[in-house]
Parts: C-alpha cells; sequence; structure tokens
C-alpha cells in the first residue's frame, strides 16, 4: 500500500499596494495544509511525535551510542552467547504457538532445540541444536492470532519502545506465561527484555543509513515494520494481493 499524501487547503493571500502612484507590490504566500491519510494508522501526530523523540533524541544520544559501544568493543562469542541464552528462554512458548498454528514440525523442532541447548548448550549459551541442524524459528502469540485472520490493527509508536501494532500490544503478555518465562521476575524479565533489543539494535547498525537517508523516515520505517509483521505470519510467504498483480501487469506492459 503507497502511503497517500493529501493537501488539504491552498489559499493564496494578495496584499494590495497602499498608494496608487507607486509601483503595485504584491506579497503572495501560499498556505499549506498537509493531513495524512492511511487507515493502518489513524492517531498519525501522534505517532509522528513520538517517532521524532524516539528516532531525533532517544536514538541519536542513547541507543545508537550503545548499540555502536556494545557491536565494537564486546567480542563476538559473548555477544552470540548471551543472545542464545535469552533466545533460548523462548523456545517453550514457541513450541506452544507453533503447536496451536498446527505446524507439528517447528513445534517439535522449538521443543528439541530447547531441551539440547539447556542441557548440552550450558543453560542455551551454546547453541548446540544449530549445530545439529534444528534452525531456530521461534513464533510468538501475536503470530499465531494472525495466522487465524486477526488483522495487524491500527500502528502504534511507543514512546521510548518504538514501533507496534495492535494485535502484538493486546497479546505479548500470553508469552510470558509458560514455563521458564513464568519464573522470572520483574527485573530478570526487563533485564531480558533490554538484552534482547540490544542485541537486536546492534544487528540494525547496518540498516541505519536506509532510515537516515529515507525520504520520510517515519513511513519508511513504517511500511518496513508492516511487512516485517507480515513476513513472520506467513513464514516468509506473503501471498500477492490483486493490487500487486495488477502493478505488476502494468509494469510488464510498459516494458514491452
Amino acid at each position: 500500500m503507497k502511503f497517500k499524501w493529501i493537501v488539504l487547503s491552498l489559499t493564496i493571500i494578495a496584499i494590495p499596494s497602499i498608494e496608487a502612484a507607486e509601483d503595485i507590490s504584491t506579497d503572495t504566500r501560499q498556505q499549506v495544509t498537509v493531513t495524512y491519510n492511511d487507515p493502518r494508522d489513524p492517531i498519525e501526530g501522534f505517532n509522528r511525535a513520538m517517532w521524532d523523540f524516539n528516532y531525533l533524541f532517544m536514538d541519536r544520544y542513547f541507543y545508537r551510542p550503545v548499540a555502536h559501544g556494545y557491536n565494537d568493543y564486546v567480542p563476538h562469542p559473548v555477544k552470540s552467547g548471551i543472545n542464545n541464552f535469552v533466545l533460548n528462554l523462548e523456545e517453550p512458548s514457541s513450541l506452544v504457538n507453533n503447536t496451536l498454528q498446527g505446524k507439528w514440525g517447528w513445534a517439535a523442532n522449538a521443543g528439541g532445540r530447547f531441551t539440547v541447548n539447556t542441557t548440552l548448550g550450558l543453560l542455551g549459551v551454546i547453541d548446540v541444536a544449530e549445530m545439529m541442524g534444528m534452525e531456530r524459528k521461534q513464533d510468538a502469540f501475536n503470530e499465531v492470532l494472525g495466522y487465524y485472520g486477526v488483522p495487524n490493527g491500527p500502528y502504534f509508536m511507543a514512546p521510548f519502545f518504538g514501533p507496534y501494532v495492535t494485535r502484538e500490544l493486546a497479546s505479548d503478555w500470553v508469552d510470558d506465561l509458560y514455563f521458564p518465562l513464568s519464573e522470572l521476575t520483574f527485573w530478570q524479565t526487563v533485564l531480558k527484555w533490554g538484552l534482547k533489543n540490544l542485541h537486536t539494535r546492534a544487528a540494525a547498525i547496518d540498516q541505519e543509513r536506509l532510515v537516515d537517508n529515507a525520504l520520510d523516515p517515519y513511513t519508511f520505517v513504517k511500511d518496513a515494520y508492516f511487512q516485517h509483521m507480515d513476513y513472520k505470519v506467513y513464514d516468509g510467504d506473503i501471498p500477492q494481493s490483486d493490487d500487486d498483480d495488477e502493478l505488476l501487469d502494468e509494469y510488464m506492459q510498459e516494458l514491452e
């Protein structure tokens, strides 16, 4: 879906000359009011304000320097071990979520990964399961809802935390009901969340230039996030819409 810009009004104000004997001097000014028409983003004014806060302040002066320091100075085996440990805690919830979608193979894979990595992998620090050919594929409960047709819902840019869709906000707490996440204290949960997002932010360093150079970084990130959500729900096999087919046909006709 392409983002649509709609110009509401264009007012030209002319100021007449004061004295008829003098040359007529006209000061023409254009007053343009712009609104946005994206049904996925009904509170775009608020979201853009939060984006400016997150991107221009929090990311520029805090998240980005910390992510670069983590990426540059923490040895790769340490970063990998921390991330493996954190993600290993989510394998049981992934087992349940894949089961709820009828993905029996991936459910068994999640259970096998948790068993192997928790024992042979030193509580998940070493991804032994990956070495054995068990690929990591973790599904959250919001993906289960998406699998059964629950829409993403309105887009929301949370201050400090970044982009979400309503389906995530309404369902992410479900994954914390399963062992071992259910056994974590509040501060352990906060630490897990911080470590996971630190690794994710460091992994996104190579994409910083794309966002910084985008004509409209807010829209660029929003569209990318919706594509990311669809990619997870459909396991990378996103169905092509009729609009996409029409655009492709028009493009192919132009090439002929």
